[in-house]
């Protein structure tokens, strides 16, 4: 099945917009953390890194780097501790070296779905926090003859919450993540000329870096 790509376009001016007029003198502690409930966290980012080796053609595949968004959902546990659904996305382009002479192969969906948590450290202006889940990074290429792939992956990060009134707080944070390729999966089937062409890797991963801001709402 062909995938017609659809562009999209980051509200980077709205979001600024948005993070200008919500800053105000922060809060103290008790005021900005006081009976939060469900946050709801719209991010936008960054996204850095990705390769992994054809073994088929000895070719090194990149994936391109540039932004990205998406939607972290927290349900508080205890003052410190709160579950996290994430939500990443990233469009971009898979890259070749060696016999693919470093053009470009393909346009590439990238969307990460991980449940996990969050660890919050005692602060007063500044809240820092460690985070961590577990759940599965689903690709989607563009271009005749190319496979949706979903893999297992895990992500690790840390940053920090400014709390800027009693149900708002700003969120930075950097997060990397890891996706796992099974020994000999054929990731993309890329066909050209009419002849089909298998990426291969064998127990490989895929690792990504995102630095995101984001504005959190607490229900």
């Amino acid at each position: 099945m062909k995938l017609v790509r659809v562009p999209v376009i980051l509200p980077f001016r709205i979001f600024l917009l948005a993070a200008a007029l919500l800053l105000s003198p922060v809060l103290s502690p008790e005021e900005a953390v006081a009976e939060w409930g469900l946050e709801i966290t719209p991010y936008a980012g960054y996204t850095i890194g990705g390769n992994f080796t054809d073994n088929t053609s000895g070719a090194n595949l990149d994936v391109g780097e540039g932004g990205s968004f998406g939607l972290v959902l927290g349900l508080p546990d205890t003052p410190e501790t709160q579950y996290e659904l994430f939500y990443g996305f990233q469009r971009t382009k898979v890259t070749g070296g060696g016999t693919f002479g470093g053009e470009t192969l393909f346009d590439l969906d990238i969307h990460y779905l991980h449940l996990g948590g969050t660890y919050i450290f005692p602060g007063e202006k500044v809240r820092p926090f460690i985070s961590g889940g577990l759940g599965a990074t689903h690709f989607v290429p563009y271009g005749s003859g190319l496979n949706q792939k979903t893999y297992f992956s895990l992500s690790l990060g840390g940053g920090a919450k400014i709390p800027i009134s009693g149900h708002v707080a700003l969120r930075f944070e950097g997060r990397g993540f890891l996706t796992i390729l099974p020994d000999t999966t054929e990731i993309f089937c890329v066909s050209s000329g009419g002849a089909a062409c298998n990426v291969r890797v064998q127990g490989d991963v895929l690792g990504q870096l995102l630095l995101m801001a984001g504005i959190t709402f607490s229900l």
